[in-house]
């Protein structure tokens, strides 16, 4: 089952960035923590803690 362009764009264009960077077309959505901090909830932590683990990139959908 993919994603539709019509139904979802925003995650149908990421998706398709993706592939286009990477020549893989599919992206795991997981949950975010560090090791022995609670999930992230908020746009706030989720920059703190991509700032504190130097990810390569974040992608929070608005």
């Amino acid at each position: 089952m993919g994603v539709a362009k019509d139904e979802n764009p925003t995650w149908y264009e990421l998706i398709k960035a993706f592939k286009d960077i990477t020549g893989e077309g599919i992206i795991l959505n997981t949950s975010f923590n560090l090791a022995g901090k609670p999930f992230v909830e908020t746009p706030q932590e989720a920059l703190r803690d991509f700032a504190l683990k130097k990810f390569n990139a974040i992608y929070i959908q608005g």
